[in-house]
């Protein structure tokens, strides 16, 4: 059956707006649910067109109006592809640049690249979000806001927004479900295994807090002027580590390793070297990063089994990585030198995170004197 006719009088009024008795009305065509609008009729007819257009699904579309003021050329693809020309300008490492790239890809997936920018809100930021948890992508998720944050954030600096509609969404909660590696476990290994650039760069690891990726590539020639000059692959940040650099607990110090990398029988530009022909790798060649790591995990369970099972409390055993975090934690300990520096870490709150011992180890409650 055709709707009935409205009155002469109504003909151009917005569709489901109706009026009775002075008092107005829009009914919601989805559901039949009527909600009031009040007895201002311009005001009325505001609301009834607003609330068409956001069930006909063009709310947030360029509309003649946003091509007359020049907000439809703003729309969030558009800010996307001068923000990504912006960055290549930026000096980055290559690791940043795919992670950025992948995330940018995700967000012009997940928001509608012809929304004008300024319509871009905190509801379709948070539905981009929540589609990725959604998938189980947790981390992915938390750096998906982070990019979306500074995205708006350089859009508010140029003018195309007032405001950031990523600040007041809910941080992305992830579980780190990797157990901390303690002292004792460290030691132990690493007076177990017998891959003997294992040992090597597990004792540069736990000396200089550095990354797997800059320990692969360190060169003997990068050791100089008593020093062993180090330019971080995934910040850039150049990082000066005396050889003299001495972790007591570990009773030696960088210039005894390296003197320790020198011994290997092998000529070798490289600290951390192949020793033995392996595949592809001829000796002196350099170990990758993911052999670095699988090494490692592969001499961790050979220990277990030859010594007995460790109880990581319900964690996934620790990786060559979390060798960082332990030597970030027994410098604090040891209190003579600024973590933060070695790390090479800008924020004292990244230095933190490394800090954190994820419950692995007992905090001691110290007594002081009693007040009488």
């Amino acid at each position: 059956m055709s709707p009935r006719k409205r009155a002469a009088r109504k003909r151009d009024w917005p569709a489901n707006l109706y009026e009775r008795n002075g008092y107005y009305s829009w009914r919601n065509p989805v559901d039949g649910k009527e909600h009031g609008l009040g007895r201002d009729k311009r005001a009325a007819v505001v609301q009834a067109v607003e609330a068409n257009l956001h069930v006909a699904g063009l709310s947030a579309k360029a509309r003649l109006v946003d091509r007359l003021t020049g907000v439809a050329d703003r729309s969030f693809g558009a800010w996307m592809d001068e923000y990504e020309k912006r960055i290549k300008g930026k000096t980055l490492a290559k690791n940043t640049q795919a992670t950025y790239a992948t995330l940018h890809k995700l967000a012009r997936e997940l928001i509608d690249e012809s929304l004008p920018l300024e319509r871009v809100k905190t509801l379709q930021i948070t539905e981009a979000i929540n589609k990725v948890t959604a998938r189980g992508n947790h981390r992915t998720a938390q750096a998906l806001r982070s990019r979306l944050k500074e995205i708006f954030r350089s859009a508010m600096a140029e003018g195309w927004v007032e405001t950031n509609p990523v600040e007041v969404t809910d941080k992305v909660s992830v579980k780190v479900n990797r157990a901390r590696l303690p002292w004792d476990v460290f030691r132990k290994l690493y007076n177990f295994t017998d891959v003997t650039w294992l040992r090597n760069a597990m004792a540069i690891a736990i000396l200089t807090a550095q990354r797997r990726e800059d320990i692969v590539v360190a060169m003997f020639k990068d050791v100089h002027d008593d020093a062993w000059w180090c330019q971080q692959i995934k910040t850039g940040n150049r990082v000066c580590l005396p050889v003299a650099l001495r972790l007591d607990v570990f009773g030696v110090s960088l210039e005894d390793i390296v003197k320790q990398c020198r011994q290997t029988g092998v000529l070798s530009k490289h600290l951390i070297h192949q020793t033995k022909p392996r595949g592809n790798s001829p000796v002196g060649q350099r170990i990758w990063k993911d052999t670095l790591s699988r090494v490692f995990t592969s001499e961790l369970d050979r220990m277990q089994e030859k010594t007995g099972p460790i109880d990581w409390e319900g964690r996934d055993p620790p990786t060559f990585h979390e060798i960082r975090s332990l030597s970030e934690r027994l410098y604090a300990e040891q209190g003579n030198v600024k973590t933060q520096d070695l790390l090479g870490h800008k924020d004292p709150r990244t230095t933190a995170m490394y800090h954190d011992s994820r419950g692995t180890e007992w905090v001691r409650v110290d007594i002081g004197a009693s007040k009488k």
